[in-house]
């Protein structure tokens, strides 16, 4: 396993990291599968291990926690955590307010079972609380030693900046990560937050840089497997993967892919990881399993690099489509109402 900068902090992570969604999921790994996940993670020398307070409603903290604990290996890890989701039905249980991060931060640490995580990411933007008072609460989560380092998830480019910004006046703890999804046909990060990220040497870790599934080939226009994210969980949430990807574009790349896959005898897992490893201001993709066999094909996957001239063709196939793809905008940002009863 290769380590690399995390940004323009000391610290150095494996150049890939695991994502634990799927770590104590009724629809993912049950605790037993997800320790020898874990094991097999760590004994691969992959040292980033993401996870955060929602995902599997706590469960996921709580296993890493009890892991690390028995196993001995919390030196060995760098940790990643997330507040901002909801957690609970009462009004605070949300957001990313003085309020709820400091309450978070303390109920991760207690699940997590250790009295720090390295790096402390707000999960999305919330519209409802001043970026400032966001920073500030952060900044204090560092200087109380909770967090060595502080980031974001799913920012835009200008709110990251509003905050690079404002730590930088105040001499508060700065954002030293952004994370985002990033996959071949969901490009968009590279236009405008990457550039940034590479200036204000900003930490870059991408999630889904397979689609979650999609970019593996196993999909069809026509539906997927039931026991795939596309399939039953997807349909449990609302169907958002299958609306993301599924279209004659993406469907397109996937198929020029697996013919070049063929072609070449480099596993298209392979090929999408590797472009998006390679793609500069990236630090790592994140790379996730519910099953030790899927963990061991990434692995597997990861264990040698695509010549550059296939990787050369993987790079034609992503810049056609960023270029003849309809661009889509997002919806004007509408009002907030709070609630005050």
């Amino acid at each position: 396993m290769r380590y690399v900068q995390f940004g323009r902090t000391g610290a150095r992570v494996s150049e890939v990291a695991y994502g634990t969604d799927n770590l104590g999921n009724p629809y993912g790994a049950d605790e037993e599968t997800s320790r020898q996940i874990l094991g097999t993670v760590l004994d691969a020398g992959i040292n980033h291990i993401d996870t955060a307070d929602s995902y599997a409603d706590g469960n996921s903290e709580k296993v890493i926690g009890k892991y690390l604990e028995d196993s001995g290996r919390r030196n060995e890890v760098f940790l990643t955590t997330k507040v901002r989701s909801r957690v609970g039905d009462g009004p605070n249980d949300v957001g990313a307010s003085r309020y709820h991060i400091l309450n978070g931060i303390d109920e991760s640490l207690r699940r997590l079972r250790t009295d720090h995580v390295d790096l402390y990411l707000i999960h999305s933007f919330d519209r409802t609380t001043p970026v400032e008072e966001t920073v500030r609460a952060l900044d204090d989560v560092v200087r109380a030693g909770k967090a060595h380092y502080v980031g974001c998830s799913n920012w835009a480019a200008w709110q990251l900046a509003q905050a690079l910004w404002i730590s930088d006046v105040n001499n508060l703890a700065r954002f030293e990560c952004i994370q985002s999804e990033f996959n071949i046909v969901r490009p968009g990060l590279a236009v405008e937050t990457i550039p940034l990220c590479i200036q204000e040497k900003v930490a870059v870790t991408a999630y889904s840089p397979m689609g979650s599934g999609f970019l593996t080939g196993k999909h069809s226009p026509s539906g997927a497997e039931p026991e795939t994210k596309f399939g039953t969980r997807d349909a449990e949430r609302g169907g958002s993967l299958k609306r993301k990807y599924f279209d004659e574009y993406r469907f397109e790349v996937v198929e020029k892919l697996r013919a070049l896959s063929d072609e070449s005898g480099q596993p298209m897992i392979r090929l999408a990881l590797q472009w998006v490893r390679e793609t500069p201001g990236v630090t790592s993709p994140i790379i996730g399993a519910r099953r030790v066999d899927q963990i061991e094909s990434t692995l597997d996957a990861l264990s040698e690099d695509a010549p550059e001239g296939v990787m050369s063709m993987v790079r034609e196939i992503a810049e056609e489509f960023a270029a003849s793809t309809p661009v889509t905008y997002p919806p004007p940002v509408q009002a907030v109402q709070i609630s005050t009863g």
